[in-house]
């Protein structure tokens, strides 16, 4: 079980943060993601079942809440050393990215935070969140296309 834990942590950590952007909530679902995970039995796939588990946590909390709108992760410690331009440059790009991505549809979201932040292929993408390829391929396209509108890339078709 600790195996697991430390195999998966700062994956579920990640994905999870990228949903709520907050870290406190994060922390709190990450623990019961992993409470309901370890009281599952005859799990075949880890990390699938994790990332169903975390998901499943976060869209009931918003479904109860009723929030449609999802906060932009800020830096909560910024570094207290001078920074050269081309890294602040950078940071904020990385802002604007994660602001745009809390505008977009939570499929979208979800769909490229696994494919291109996780790195997962399409089906194991569909896998997790029980689409089928097609779905997440569409979702993928369709929330690339929403960010680079917002981000000022890409103007309507």
């Amino acid at each position: 079980m600790k195996d697991v834990y430390e195999e998966h942590y700062n994956a579920i950590f990640q994905y999870i943060l990228f949903l709520t952007t907050d870290s406190e909530l994060t922390d709190d679902f990450v623990q019961e993601t992993f409470f309901r995970f370890f009281k599952a039995q005859n799990v075949r796939n880890d990390k699938a079942v994790l990332i169903r588990i975390a998901r499943n946590l976060v869209y009931d909390h918003y479904r109860r809440k009723r929030l449609l709108k999802w906060l932009p992760i800020e830096q909560e410690k910024p570094d207290e050393r001078p920074l050269p331009p081309e890294i602040v440059e950078r940071s904020e790009e990385v802002r604007s990215l994660y602001r745009a991505l809390s505008e977009i549809r939570l499929n979208y979201r979800e769909a490229i935070v696994l494919r291109y932040i996780e790195e997962m292929s399409v089906k194991e993408v569909a896998g997790h969140l029980q689409m089928t390829e097609a779905q997440v391929k569409n979702n993928t396209v369709r929330g690339l296309k929403a960010l680079r509108k917002i981000l000022g890339g890409e103007a309507d078709d």
